[in-house]
């Protein structure tokens, strides 16, 4: 799908003070990695005096990469909040293959969340998930084959928190 890819979005994994949090760069430097010369969303809105995680983003950028092809998505204070703004730009241009990057652990609930909003729209996109380097490893393999049973609580912890809290229904699990 990499080669079909209309738009990528990077999300923010909060801030230092005004600084990009080690994840955050993690997850910039994923994107860098891909040369992707398409449009491209930032998305975070967490901010600290007025500067928001997709600012910061946008300032990890080289110079020369900084053109009109980027959207900075600075309203979003949870992941159901970045999933939800991210498809208003997403229909907005009227993409319809999307790549979504962060951190491993976030992925699930990121998946979770865009099919059941996607669902809930009545759209036909198909997003791929890009896992980029956690600041706790290369890999998470260590994760989930060390302490399988901390991963899979982590996850059903993740997927009961969305069912109760409305964000998705059992459907989108199944």
């Amino acid at each position: 799908m990499r080669n079909q890819v209309d738009v990528v979005i990077v999300l923010g994994a909060s801030l230092n003070r005004t600084k990009a949090s080690p994840q955050t760069v993690k997850n910039v430097e994923k994107f860098k990695d891909l040369n992707f010369r398409g449009p491209v969303i930032l998305s975070g809105g967490f901010s600290y005096q007025g500067l928001t995680e997709a600012a910061v983003m946008y300032d990890l950028l080289d110079p020369e990469h900084k053109e009109s092809r980027y959207f900075l998505e600075q309203e979003s204070g949870s992941s159901n909040d970045n999933v939800q703004f991210c498809l208003d730009i997403i229909q907005e241009h009227g993409w319809k293959n999307i790549m979504v990057i962060d951190q491993p652990l976030h992925l699930y609930q990121l998946k979770l969340l865009f099919q059941h909003y996607i669902r809930l729209r009545g759209l036909n996109i198909k997003v791929e998930f890009i896992s980029a380097n956690p600041v706790y490893g290369d890999n998470i393999k260590w994760w989930q084959y060390s302490h399988p049973w901390v991963y899979n609580i982590y996850l059903i912890l993740c997927t009961c928190y969305y069912v109760l809290k409305g964000k998705i229904t059992l459907r989108d699990i199944i």
